[in-house]
């Protein structure tokens, strides 16, 4: 897990600096909560971050977040990522596209914030995979920037773990996982 912290810091890093660099292109702030709406692919390294936070909660928001994880997955009619087919998934993903996650608060704060997934901490910034530019992925930021702007900003996702079929969770069914191995379900 020390390496994956590596990881997770890297992007913390980058993304900072981005905010320091081009402030005006990022929209992102406490209390924006667009990127938390819709199910979307963790890999395997979160799960035990996840654990961690969830293991430092107060019992009561804990338990607060574990039930609306539980609710996420019963009424979505959840899939095992890991076995589905891309069809499947894409239909789940369209069908939870609307979706909050158990973690955002009222007040649209991520209650787990320092143990949020690595999509987290990008999410809002291009993405590249190398020299290879992707685009971007939040509809408020980097809309009026340079493509240079763009492409010094981007994140790239050859500095993540290459997740295989065998890696993808999603947000709820982690903490779901988790609950149920730490006895909270």
């Amino acid at each position: 897990m020390d390496d994956y912290r590596k990881i997770l810091e890297r992007a913390d890093e980058h993304f900072s600096a981005v905010m320091r660099a081009q402030p005006q292109n990022l929209q992102c702030g406490a209390g924006c909560s667009l990127c938390c709406y819709g199910l979307f692919e963790i890999g395997s390294g979160d799960v035990p971050v996840i654990a961690e936070g969830l293991q430092q909660l107060h019992p009561a928001r804990r338990k607060k977040i574990v039930a609306r994880a539980k609710a996420i997955v019963d009424s979505s009619e959840h899939p095992n990522l890991r076995e589905c087919s891309p069809e499947e998934k894409e239909a789940f993903f369209d069908r939870t596209q609307s979706t909050p996650c158990p973690n955002l608060d009222d007040a649209g704060l991520c209650m787990m914030y320092e143990h949020r997934p690595l999509v987290c901490r990008t999410f809002g910034l291009p993405l590249r995979e190398g020299r290879k530019y992707l685009g971007d992925v939040c509809e408020l930021n980097f809309t009026n920037s340079t493509s240079q702007e763009r492409r010094n900003a981007a994140w790239d996702l050859r500095w993540e773990d290459v997740l295989g079929p065998e890696d993808e969770f999603t947000i709820p069914e982690a903490i779901v996982m988790v609950a149920r191995m730490r006895g909270w379900l």
